[in-house]
């Protein structure tokens, strides 16, 4: 792994100030941006993007045997208030997908890239993937990952557009940081498929059941809007704000607004559907097992990993190595919801124990990497995010006198 790495540039204050990126480099999160690049070969990368469609498409299926079975929703934790939003979402808006990440196991030196989660609903990284890593490879010298984020969903954007028309949206977080410089991200790229696209307060969308949804710009005066770009998690509005759930329902079904990412994405959000994606595909390489039970593995003894079924960030990981005892455990949120058990996975290590996670940005197409890595046995929060630059053995990354791998 060492052998992949290269010094990072440091990139000057001025360039986080004009794209106003300052909370990744600044205070807390000073060290939050790697001072090294990983070099990927492109090999690995074609294979990260080929195994990220593929898998794409298997969860999807699942999902539809999911939504048909009871039992399944059932064990997914799928309230029957919830079932016919989803439902109906999924009837009428399966064509509506934006943007997601999957997190990966392996795929370096050889080792399996093997599937740890899919961020469907309100994923992060997209900053720092699409504006910060491309600057660092650039002023790095080394060759740029094939990276068509921007471009992907700029052509998602003008689809729906083209379909439904109304292309007015609001976007709405929760009022994170993070999640305000992704959301923002998110809609300046709407802006470049010919959107109106607002960022807005969650407080101050007016719900309206005949009139949709709208915004208040001054005395008498309102802006309907005909889509809501959220960054926040459609189980936390089911579960922490109800009546907000049955306010977007309502406004969904009467075809007023549209959500983006549509309310059957919360499928693909739960972790549940990889125990379902393993049994209706036992033994794919890409998949680990996962099992509502660590009996119910192959091999427990291989070791396993405890996930809250919605589980973020990290919190409420519990990890056993061989199956017996807790050899890392972290604490969080999620700590009440029902959870899975996923075989423990080998990950890339340099040789200061680092661990690297590659990821893949789905929009709805495979369509970019990124990396970050963290020590100990739990990537959580606080892990650095790693830019990641192409490999080539004839250009300037390559050292002579010895081999890349």
């Amino acid at each position: 792994m060492d052998k992949r790495l290269r010094d990072a540039p440091v990139l000057p204050e001025k360039f986080f100030r004009q794209h106003g990126l300052e909370y990744y480099a600044t205070g807390e999160n000073h060290d939050y941006l790697s001072d090294e690049i990983l070099l990927v070969s492109a090999e690995e990368e074609a294979n990260a993007l080929r195994v990220a469609d593929e898998l794409f498409e298997i969860l999807r299926s699942t999902a539809k045997r999911c939504l048909i079975d009871p039992s399944r929703l059932d064990r997914m934790g799928i309230p029957e208030r919830a079932r016919p939003l989803v439902q109906w979402s999924f009837e009428n808006e399966w064509d509506d997908y934006c943007f997601g990440r999957f997190d990966f196991a392996g795929g370096l030196d050889g080792l399996p890239l093997q599937l740890l989660e899919l961020n469907a609903d309100t994923s992060s990284l997209l900053p720092e993937a699409t504006i910060i890593q491309p600057e660092v490879v650039r002023k790095a010298g080394f060759k740029p990952l094939k990276n068509t984020v921007e471009k992907a969903l700029t052509e998602q954007f003008t689809k729906i557009k083209a379909a439904r028309g109304k292309a007015i949206a609001a976007g709405a977080h929760l009022g994170h940081e993070d999640d305000r410089l992704n959301l923002e991200t998110l809609l300046k790229i709407a802006r470049k498929a010919k959107w109106q696209a607002d960022e807005v307060e969650l407080p101050e969308l007016i719900f309206e059941e005949e009139g949709g949804l709208l915004v208040e710009k001054g005395e008498d005066k309102y802006t309907r809007y005909y889509y809501l770009l959220k960054f926040f998690p459609w189980d936390w509005a089911l579960t922490e704000e109800p009546q907000l759930w049955d306010l977007l329902e309502k406004l969904c079904t009467k075809n007023l607004v549209r959500v983006l990412n549509p309310a059957w994405t919360m499928l693909l959000q739960n972790k549940a559907l990889l125990a379902y994606a393993w049994q209706d595909n036992p033994g794919h390489p890409a998949l680990l097992p996962t099992a509502f039970d660590p009996a119910d593995l192959p091999n427990p003894a291989l070791g396993y990993v405890r996930k809250p079924i919605y589980g973020r960030m990290g919190e409420n990981i519990m990890i056993s190595r061989t199956g017996r005892g807790v050899d890392a455990e972290t604490r969080g949120d999620y700590g009440a919801q029902q959870t899975i058990y996923q075989q423990l996975a080998p990950f890339g290590m340099d040789d200061e124990d680092y661990r690297y996670q590659l990821s893949v940005f789905m929009t709805p197409g495979a369509s970019g990497l990124c990396c970050r890595r963290g020590e100990g046995l739990i990537l959580g929060d606080e892990g650095e995010f790693v830019s990641l630059g192409v490999h080539s053995q004839n250009g300037s990354s390559a050292k002579p006198g010895w081999k890349f791998w």
